[in-house]
């Protein structure tokens, strides 16, 4: 054979070694009966023949309770006065009461539905009409207009499909020439392009054969979603917190689940972080399941189910765990989170599976997030740590710098009794800054990204420093995690190094040793965020703080050379257009100093409960100390990341 016939072969193999697998071209042709959205009329039929069966009995009477409510006694006339968050609101109603009338046959329903259908085609404006607002009234109008085609006159099936036809233009130009920060590679981690792409996307399902603009649309949210669907963080976790997640991740799955007929559902099985995100949804729940870990902007309750989420990756995964989860979720909820989506996405040959047996601890490390709890019961502690890049270091990789709900907050802690917060941030107030957090800051300032409402990503992009990955050990009992975060500051406050090393013990002891070497005389401010009732001592020494005193928790601070002051806070939090009081106990370190300085802090259960709040043996120093809590005394050796219980 000669040399370059077996040179051609070698090229061509290699190519087709390294070129990506892609999935076929989706197949439109499949939208040609209604309806077609979500089910057929087979599966419809199937549907309402489960209506009077639990659980979906249940379901149904949410959706009615949810769909009045959104609604309100009458439709709105017009929609002046919403904006783009408000609107959601009759929109998701508008689609509950179709829904409900669908399967169970409620000409009231459909009397308020036909009344919304005219308002929102009559509206010139749905809010800014090129955003959420208009791509969750896109959504309504099209599965109405899907499910109910030949029930519509003619006169409002003319005026619905002309109504989807000149928004879903808007939605479609913004993507294609990225005008706007949502469609932009800013906006590829943020849940309003996942509506606004996913709405755009179902207008075409419901237009398709009767429109060809609407190939255009499918093609436009196809290509969106290709560029959207490699950068989600593999390990399942989610930047924007679990409020955000719950409302971004349903939307993925709204547009996956539209599109699995003309293309199947392979792209849904083949990514990491829809494969892993019901997990990461498990260990972000506090004890109870009842509430979840608040971070970034998100609060302690999903803003969108999350057991329709669950239920559609329980389905699609056979995750038994997703399924106990929504449906645990759900019951201490009592039910006030079901939407439309769990009824048609619930798959019943999935049988529920509790975590127990399941470790009590995971590691995320794309954002390099630690979730650890004592045990699987309600009355269990949990710990949370977060040291990674705001969007994770895969998309950091890619050199896609997100921003909006996420917070300047690499090296925060918390901890979590049951669903109290003992040590945790202030909240989620109207401007976010680092010392909000539980980390340094540096001649009081803070992170790269700090100083405004939404996070500053210019900033960031163009200061960021080395942020390597952190390393993370899991040992008998315990889990430590040790980070470098100087680069997430600004040069001009930068340090030289600033190392973070947490070590957890049993899910409820935390100890902390900061190593910090300043670029110059620097002041480090150092505060930590306490549970409203926490109390010093001052007949326990210097750094001891009584946080709980039934649950005998407790803070030890050390730091030579540091003030200490401890003091209440109070502040107004931030959620979906809302302001809400929080208080909580503030501890302060501070000291100026152009030398190298170490602090060490412990949270834990001490031996003598709220009398004695002691954590730290006699000597604190160096890479190896000495601590005493409820559940042993241990040797912990920062540098090594060892644990050993004497």
């Amino acid at each position: 054979m000669r040399l370059g016939t077996v040179v051609a072969i070698v090229v061509l193999f290699s190519a087709i070694w390294t070129t990506p697998c892609c999935a076929a071209d989706p197949d439109y042709s499949v939208f040609k009966s209604r309806p077609r959205l979500y089910f057929n009329e087979s599966r419809l039929e199937e549907l309402r023949s489960l209506k009077d069966e639990k659980p979906y009995s249940d379901f149904l009477r949410i959706i009615r309770k949810r769909g009045r409510g959104l609604v309100g006694s009458r439709a709105p006339a017009n929609l002046l006065r919403y904006n783009d968050e408000t609107l959601r609101r009759p929109a998701d109603g508008l689609v509950d009461l179709a829904f409900y009338h669908l399967i169970k046959g409620d000409p009231s329903a459909f009397v308020t539905v036909q009344d919304l259908l005219r308002t929102f085609c009559i509206s010139p404006r749905w809010a800014s009409n090129e955003d959420i607002g208009a791509a969750h009234s896109i959504f309504a109008l099209s599965l109405v207009y899907d499910w109910f085609y030949d029930d519509l006159s003619s006169a409002l099936r003319l005026m619905v499909r002309d109504a989807i036809i000149e928004h879903a233009e808007i939605l479609d130009e913004i993507i294609r020439t990225k005008r706007l920060w949502w469609a932009q590679s800013r906006g590829l981690l943020q849940n309003h392009n996942y509506v606004n792409s996913g709405a755009l996307a179902v207008a075409g399902i419901a237009l398709y054969g009767e429109d060809r603009r609407a190939t255009r649309w499918l093609k436009t949210a196809a290509d969106n979603f290709k560029q959207v669907l490699p950068l989600l963080s593999p390990d399942g976790a989610s930047h924007e917190g679990i409020g955000y997640w719950s409302y971004g991740a349903l939307w993925l799955l709204n547009y996956y689940m539209a599109m699995a007929p003309a293309q199947g559902l392979e792209m849904v099985r083949s990514s990491g972080f829809l494969r892993n995100t019901a997990k990461f949804r498990l260990y972000a729940s506090l004890p109870g399941f009842k509430y979840n870990v608040d971070f970034a902007d998100s609060p302690m309750v999903d803003f969108y189910g999350p057991g329709a989420t669950l239920r559609c990756l329980a389905r699609i995964f056979k995750d038994g765990r997703a399924q106990w989860l929504a449906a645990e979720v759900e019951r201490k909820r009592r039910m006030s989170t079901v939407l439309w989506q769990d009824y048609i996405w619930y798959d019943p040959e999935v049988q529920p599976q509790d975590p127990q047996g399941l470790p009590l601890h995971a590691w995320f490390g794309n954002l390099g997030i630690l979730l650890t709890r004592s045990s699987w019961q309600d009355d269990a502690s949990l710990v949370f740590f977060k040291c990674g890049p705001p969007q994770g270091f895969h998309a950091q990789s890619k050199k896609i710098y997100t921003g909006s709900h996420i917070h300047p907050d690499a090296g925060h802690f918390g901890l979590w009794l049951g669903k109290r917060s003992l040590v945790n941030d202030d909240g989620f107030l109207l401007k976010k800054f680092s010392l909000n957090h539980n980390l340094p800051v540096f001649n009081k300032i803070g992170q790269l990204g700090e100083g405004t409402d939404v996070f500053n990503l210019y900033d960031y992009k163009k200061g960021k420093g080395a942020t390597p990955e952190p390393r993370f050990v899991s040992g008998e009992g315990f889990q430590a995690v040790e980070a470098e975060l100087a680069g997430y500051y600004p040069v001009s406050v930068r340090p030289n190094s600033w190392k973070r090393t947490i070590v957890v013990v049993g899910g409820e002891d935390v100890f902390v040793r900061d190593r910090i070497v300043p670029s110059g005389s620097t002041s480090i401010y150092y505060p930590i965020h306490l549970y409203r009732k926490a109390r010093l001592l001052r007949n326990a020494g210097k750094g001891k703080v009584c946080i709980e005193r039934d649950s005998g928790y407790a803070l030890n601070f050390h730091g030579d050379g540091f003030r200490t002051s401890f003091k209440r806070y109070a502040g107004l939090l931030r959620f979906m257009g809302k302001k809400i009081p929080r208080s909580g106990m503030l501890y302060q370190a501070e000291r100026k100093t152009s030398s190298p300085s170490t602090m060490y802090t412990a949270v834990g259960r001490t031996v003598e409960g709220g009398t004695d709040p002691s954590l730290f043996g006699n000597s604190v120093a160096g890479d190896i100390i000495e601590v005493k809590c409820r559940s042993g005394r241990y040797r912990i050796d920062f540098s090594k990341l060892e644990v050993l219980k004497l």
